[in-house]
Order: C-alpha cells, then structure tokens, then sequence
C-alpha cells in the first residue's frame, strides 16, 4: 500500500504526463506540489514508486512517465467521483440537436460529436431490440423485375432492399403480398415474425395466400432480417492513427481494428458496459493484442424497456480519465433523457 506522499506524487506524474506528454522529473514534482520535502526525497519516493511498478523510466529523459500499473492503480485508487450534475447531462443533450427520424441517425451523429470534443474514437452501439414491431412494409416495382422492398419499424428505421424477382415471381402478385403482410404482420414484434418462419409456420401461411410463396418468403426474409441488425457507429475513426506520442499505427493496423470495432458482438465484449458507471480497461486487460497500446472507457445507455447500448471512447493510455469519464456518464445519460421518445 502506498503512503500518501507516494499516492500524491504518483497522481501528480500521471495528471502532469497527461497535460504535457513529457516525462515528469523530481524538479517539477517538487514545484508543482505543496510538499515540505526536498527534491531529494521527491527522487526517493519515485524510485520506490518505480520498484513498486508503478512508474517507469524513458530512455531519453531522466524523468518518469507511469506504466499501466500506475494508471491502474490511479483508477482503482485515486480518481475522484465520476458522478455527474443535471447541468452537464443537458449541456450534453443541446448539443445533439437535430429532428431525427431514426435511432441510428441520432446515434450516429451522439458518435461524431463524442469524437470531435475528445479528439480520440467514439463507438456508439444501440441496444439489442427487444420489442422491436413491424410498422408496415412495402414493394416499389421498378424495371427489368426490379423492386424495392421497404420495412418500417416501430424505432422508426426504414429498411430497404433492391431485389430482382424471379422469373417464377409473378409482377401482377405484389399487392396481394404487401396487402397479406401489412393485414396480418404489422404490430408484431419482429423475432416473433423470424421464428415463425423458421419454424414453417409462415410458409405455410404463404403458401394458403399469395403465390409463388417460396420466392416472396426470400425476399421479406432477407430484409425483415436486415432490420433487426446492429450497427456500431464510430465516430473519429482516423484518430486512431495516434496511439501514443512516439508510438503510430500503420494502415494495416488501423484496418484490423476499424474492422474489430465494426463487429457488434466484439466491441460489446471489449467495453463490459454497465449503466451508470465507466469501465475502464487498459491494454492486455482487452485481451486483444492489437489494442495493447489502447485504453477504453465505456458505460451504458438503454432505450425504452430494452437491454443496454454501449457508449465508448478508444484512445491512447495518456488520457485524461476523470474528466473523460464524466463526459462519457454524461453523453450516456443525455441519451437516455433523449431516446425515450423511441420507446417502442
């Protein structure tokens, strides 16, 4: 355990490397607190903090930044509340303005706008629907056996898809597909309608109503199942490149992780979000070799009665971890206050 000198010093290297980016010595500990020590025993304190594992020394300068341990340390140990006031959470919320007709076009712009006030990589991942409805649905006839098959939910997302029917699809037959659906699936909620078709049930429904029931049955399918997919929105994608202040990352591990963070699955896994609270993971705690250099900071939003989103931001270990932890609570929280209009 260490004393609270060592605690004072250690907060006072990470808050000063976090500010500077330079690798703090004795000299500026010593004019930066109110400690009635000399430089001397400043210098002492570090190198117990540096057998400790806390610190650690850079080649070229005699000063020390802290190594994952001592960040580690400074979030279980150090860092202040993360809790946030009811002022923050709406100067959050006028800031993501815009009449949204859906879900993702809020929650993509919440991911830009993260990204362009921290600088680092902001992911947003909406809550897996629970009671997610159809609205209705629709087919637009074009040329060449063309059509368009347009689904709307009741989170108010506008699927659509471009199909080619096949030639055993009569044209003339549409209505009569667009008029069963909408008469007999709309107000259904969506995993319902997905079970039924794999269990035959819908089939053979099809099959008493419309014809040519096994090419219409691709065709919904195929977009029903595109409505309930989930979408990571990544904001600032490029500030990835910086990881650290001596230390960028090529093209090709940027592309490895763009296309790690594209995964839904994946960056659930990597955030651990909890509603209320930041997690915050720091390299080799991600489990991930490709993010060994990285930190992550995450909590969760909700959306109605549904399970949890996530809101992330990925960045360099060098980062500012209170204060970034309570924009993140605060973005979060503004979500909430927000999304409740999309409660299904």
């Amino acid at each position: 355990m260490l004393t609270e000198r060592q605690q004072r010093i250690l907060a006072a290297i990470i808050y000063q490397y976090t500010q500077t980016a330079h690798a703090v010595g004795s000299k500026t500990l010593h004019d930066e607190l109110d400690l009635d020590v000399s430089p001397a025993t400043i210098r002492n304190e570090m190198s117990s903090l540096e057998s400790a594992d806390l610190i650690k020394k850079l080649h070229t300068s005699a000063g020390r930044i802290p190594s994952l341990e001592g960040y580690r340390y400074y979030l279980d140990h150090l860092m202040g509340s993360d809790t946030v006031s009811s002022e923050e959470i709406q100067s959050v919320a006028r800031q993501i303005r815009g009449n949204f007709h859906e879900l993702d076009e809020l929650l993509d712009q919440t991911a830009k706008l993260l990204a362009k006030e921290t600088g680092l990589t902001a992911l947003v991942l909406k809550p897996k629907p629970i009671n997610l409805k159809i609205s209705s649905f629709q087919l637009i006839s074009m040329e060449n056996r063309q059509v368009i098959a347009v689904l709307a939910t009741s989170d108010g997302k506008v699927t659509s898809q471009t199909f080619r029917l096949p030639k055993e699809l009569p044209l003339e037959s549409l209505s009569s597909m667009v008029a069963y659906i909408n008469a007999s699936m709309a107000g259904r909620p969506v995993h319902e309608v997905l079970s039924l078709m794999t269990s035959e049930q819908l089939p053979v429904l099809l099959s008493r109503n419309i014809e040519s029931p096994a090419a219409f049955l691709q065709l919904f399918g195929d977009v029903l199942a595109r409505s309930v997919e989930e979408t990571v929105h990544l904001g600032g994608r490029f500030n990835l490149l910086e990881v650290a202040d001596d230390a960028y990352l090529d093209v090709k591990a940027t592309r490895k992780i763009l296309e790690l963070f594209d995964s839904p699955d994946a960056v659930r896994h990597l955030a651990k979000a909890e509603s209320g609270r930041v997690n915050i993971r720091l390299g080799d705690e991600l489990h991930t070799p490709i993010l060994n250099d990285f930190a992550m900071l995450a909590t969760a939003f909700t959306v109605g009665h549904d399970n949890s989103g996530v809101i992330a931001l990925v960045g360099p270990m060098r980062m500012p971890y209170a204060q970034l932890s309570k924009l993140l609570l605060a973005f979060a929280q503004a979500l909430d206050s927000k999304l409740i209009e999309y409660e299904a």
